[in-house]
């Protein structure tokens, strides 16, 4: 059986882990996509909230996943696909290996930082010397990067369209099939307060 592992923050869902999720979802025969639950709280920023994504998940992302997705809420999305590729260490070492194959997909640069060489040895260095385990976005960097394979949208951007509350810039970078006035109400209006405080900001300083 082929398995994507793909781990996100997702603060918030946007058309660029929707493009790592179809595709995941289009190579492997399942796919566990491993999302954070935690507050996204910064300095200057918007706050998104753990649960409000959550309720965003339940009513607007879940029903645009492709049948063989299954999202895995909470903990450390990185965590967790360490945690499989071991498991499958393990099995494999010991002789009980199933066979399964295994694809983990984000951008380089996160494939980067969070699978080092170092940590790959560490925790499934058999797996990865026979084969069974691969990372998407090494074998075909170029259709992983933003801009280029996948869609030039960014959770910096999005979150900037939330500060500024400018609606439409955040509705370009949402995935087809979602509701976005919803999205963006759970996330923008309910801080309606703080919301207009910056917009009012922003729009003096760009006089």
């Amino acid at each position: 059986m082929k398995i994507g592992l793909v781990p996100i923050s997702a603060k918030p869902y946007h058309a660029g882990h929707h493009a790592l999720v179809t595709t995941a979802s289009a190579e492997n025969d399942e796919v566990l996509l491993y999302v954070s639950v935690s507050d996204r709280k910064r300095k200057g920023e918007l706050s998104i909230s753990g649960a409000d994504m959550k309720k965003i998940w339940d009513e607007e992302i879940e029903n645009i996943l492709p049948g063989n997705v299954t999202p895995v809420y909470g903990g450390s999305p990185v965590r967790h696909v360490f945690d499989v590729l071991q498991n499958a260490e393990e099995k494999l070492v010991s002789g009980k290996y199933q066979g399964h194959e295994y694809t983990v997909y984000s951008d380089p640069t996160d494939t980067s930082q969070n699978y080092s060489t170092a940590s790959r040895q560490k925790y499934f260095p058999t797996l990865e010397d026979k084969g069974y385990v691969t990372f998407a976005a090494e074998a075909n960097p170029d259709a992983f990067t933003r801009g280029k394979g996948t869609p030039n949208v960014s959770g910096t951007a999005m979150r900037s369209a939330l500060n500024a509350c400018d609606i439409e810039s955040f509705r370009a970078g949402m995935p087809p099939g979602i509701n976005v006035e919803n999205v963006y109400d759970i996330l923008c209006n309910k801080n309606m307060a703080e919301a207009t405080l910056r917009s009012l900001i922003t729009s003096i300083a760009r006089r």
